[in-house]
């Protein structure tokens, strides 16, 4: 693997050879690893890495914020390129749904058969459905979540059966904001977005209620507007190795102080800017290997279906330590993710793109989500 001098973002965005996959994949990756120190059945507590970070955060919100950051740049830009409300929509749907159809699916059916009472008389239970619809339909967007949409009464002892399902509303919620304020666009797209995403970012520090009653999560919605307002300096912002270790540098400056002064050695703001340039400067620098996991992204399923096999081989296995939960469910998951990829998510998009090409009015050009 070969690096080259950094490019601006807007280039490597467009290019096949960029490293966005790999960093999404390393990301589900870490959220794997921390639920399986989480869920554990022997000796469950936290990760090394969320031992260093707290209290300040953990190892698997870290990987969240970065899968925001990198979904508010690549959101925005879809939005750039084609500012139509429906195209957009068709598209996010398209990306999003069906995969999580697919995963909930594969997870809830065995969770069901296998460890609850019922069995397969349980299939067929409103508990189940409620589950399944309230989980595949985003829970309708909904600030407040019922219990019963989140899990599924004598079905792995009543445990919240994916517990990383929470963020997908979310992120739900952040398209419908950057929708919102691309049809409302009173000036020059680009500048207008840039402009209302700086704008957002400092109401949500000013007034924290302003995020507090769109997105209980301020540090994601703070990571998806900062990718926003990347996505419209893309075309002359360059995140390369100096920029990246500059940001690492002021985090370790941070840390001596804090050390030194409080023992709270860290702050949100310095993890994530570290975080944020270090997974900008691996997305964009030009790769030249790791052909197939650049051009296939198999994060969305690993971080679908991870934890609801981790609940079953807990409760299977009951002798498991945490590295041994983690190597049996990436063994069980990353197939699931690649299936799911190469026969759901992938076909998926490609139905989309064809759809709304037959229907795009005559001249107007295509453009890529």
């Amino acid at each position: 693997m070969t690096l080259v001098p950094p490019r601006t973002l807007a280039d490597a965005a467009a290019a096949r050879d960029n490293g966005f996959n790999l960093v999404r994949l390393a990301a589900a990756l870490g959220v794997v690893v921390h639920h399986a120190y989480l869920l554990a059945p022997v000796s469950p507590g936290d990760d090394p890495v969320s031992r260093l970070l707290k209290p300040v955060t953990n190892l698997g919100l870290l990987m969240v914020a970065v899968f925001f950051l990198i979904s508010g740049f690549f959101i925005t830009r879809s939005w750039m390129h084609d500012p139509h409300l429906l195209r957009f929509a068709v598209r996010r749907a398209a990306r999003i749904l069906p995969g999580l159809i697919a995963m909930v699916l594969l997870t809830t059916v065995p969770a069901v058969l296998w460890f609850s009472s019922p069995g397969a008389g349980g299939l067929f239970s409103l508990p189940t459905w409620q589950y399944i619809l309230g989980n595949v339909s985003l829970h309708g967007l909904r600030y407040a979540i019922p219990d019963t949409e989140w899990q599924i009464a004598g079905v792995l002892g009543g445990q919240s059966l994916n517990g990383s399902l929470w963020t997908l509303y979310w992120e739900g919620r952040m398209y419908v904001m950057v929708a919102l304020l691309g049809v409302a666009a009173a000036l020059p797209l680009r500048q207008w977005l840039m402009g209302t995403a700086a704008f957002l970012l400092l109401a949500a520090s000013l007034f924290p209620d302003v995020a507090g009653n769109y997105i209980w999560e301020q540090r994601l919605w703070s990571m998806f507007l900062a990718g926003m307002l990347c996505c419209t300096l893309a075309a002359r912002l360059r995140i390369g190795p100096v920029q990246a270790a500059s940001a690492c540098t002021l985090v370790a400056l941070n840390f001596t102080r804090g050390a030194d002064q409080a023992g709270n050695s860290f702050t949100w703001f310095g993890i994530a800017l570290a975080a944020g340039a270090v997974a900008l400067w691996a997305g964009s620098a030009q790769l030249r290997g790791w052909r197939h996991l650049r051009h296939h992204d198999y994060s969305y399923g690993l971080y679908l279906c991870h934890w609801p096999i981790m609940l079953m081989l807990k409760t299977a296995l009951p002798q498991l330590a945490a590295l041994q939960l983690l190597a049996l469910s990436l063994l069980l998951a990353a197939p699931l993710a690649m299936l799911s990829w190469h026969y759901v998510e992938a076909p998926a998009m490609k139905m989309a793109q064809r759809w709304l090409a037959a229907r795009r009015p005559a001249g107007e050009s295509a453009l890529r989500a």
